[in-house]
């Protein structure tokens, strides 16, 4: 079971990081909004005086924070990838586990009832046939 754990522990990591990462995308995209309403400020204000350095500090403010919002974007992207395909891991290995337990509960089943149990039978009667095992022989 080494292996579900390792994923489980995988799948917590991946989901935290993801956290992490949408906490960091919504303070990039509200850098971006404030970059903006401050260009929008040094373009104003540059109408009344020669404010062209204070327009293109503004600019390169604003520039910045839309790469700093299209980064974290793409690492909430990439983390909400990892992060399906870490549970669709998980749920196809419980899927597997829970079929290797029902077949060895069957298989402690049908011992309980086989002919090697002291109820007689011939040493061929180990191998039954289909039809058998349907009526529960």
């Amino acid at each position: 079971m080494r292996n579900h754990d390792d994923m489980s522990v995988s799948k917590l990591q991946i989901d935290s990081e993801l956290h992490a990462a949408e906490l960091a995308l919504e303070a990039a995209t509200e850098r971006r909004r404030v970059a903006e309403h401050a260009l929008w400020e040094a373009v104003g204000a540059s109408a009344q005086t020669s404010g062209k350095e204070l327009v293109d500090a503004a600019r390169a403010e604003r520039a910045e924070a839309e790469k700093a919002r299209v980064e974290a974007e793409a690492v909430v992207a990439d983390l909400r990838r990892r992060l399906a395909h870490a549970q669709e891991r998980e749920t196809s290995l419980l899927a597997v586990t829970d079929m290797l337990i029902a077949r060895d509960e069957a298989r402690r089943a049908n011992g309980a009832h086989s002919p090697h149990n002291g109820n007689g039978g011939s040493p061929k009667s180990g191998r039954r046939s289909f039809l058998d095992r349907l009526r529960g022989r």
